[in-house]
């Protein structure tokens, strides 16, 4: 029901109380995103018992703006393919290199699943990490200047805005 407004769902529903939320893919296994929202007229302890739910399947985000469901949608709903996406990638270039499949797809998984601990371990921002591994004249730098020079950053971001977009069309 990506984009389906509550005012939609109120009155398709006949329900004066309409609570909105954009779970992912990873809920299944506890480890989801949900940002959800409600009418006016959900009390605050409705709100709490909610949240508690919803909270057994990872972690959310209460918002008043509507609209960032639909944000939500880009980010959080659609990111766990982004991710996937960017994984399967580096499988491919893994065994572009000299890696068989089960190699290439431990060597990315238990890379990205130990660049994910790490980010949660300390309180350094993304840019901060990139630093602590890209060295000057190195092997990081190399690719990420080939992703700058490729705007692999621009277009996940031109990717994201466009599921934004599709989320709020779905809705209209």
């Amino acid at each position: 029901m990506a984009g389906v407004k509550m005012n939609t769902i109120a009155k398709s529903l006949g329900a004066a109380k309409v609570i909105r939320a954009m779970p992912n893919l990873p809920s299944q296994i506890g480890m989801g995103m949900t940002v959800f929202t409600s009418t006016d007229n959900v009390t605050r302890i409705e709100l709490v018992t909610v949240q508690n739910l919803i909270n057994t399947t990872g972690k959310s985000i209460y918002v008043e703006n509507e609209t960032l469901i639909d944000a939500a949608t880009a980010i959080s709903g659609s990111g766990p393919a982004y991710v996937w996406f960017v994984m399967n990638s580096l499988i491919l270039a893994a065994k572009q290199i000299g890696f068989n499949d089960s190699q290439a797809e431990l060597l990315v998984s238990q890379t990205f699943q130990g660049a994910i601990d790490l980010f949660h371990q300390a309180d350094f921002s993304c840019e901060e990490w990139i630093k602590k591994v890209a060295s000057k004249g190195g092997t990081t730098e190399a690719a990420l200047a080939s992703f700058s020079s490729d705007y692999v950053s621009q277009g996940l971001i031109q990717g994201a805005v466009a599921a934004f977009e599709r989320a709020k069309e779905l809705g209209s």
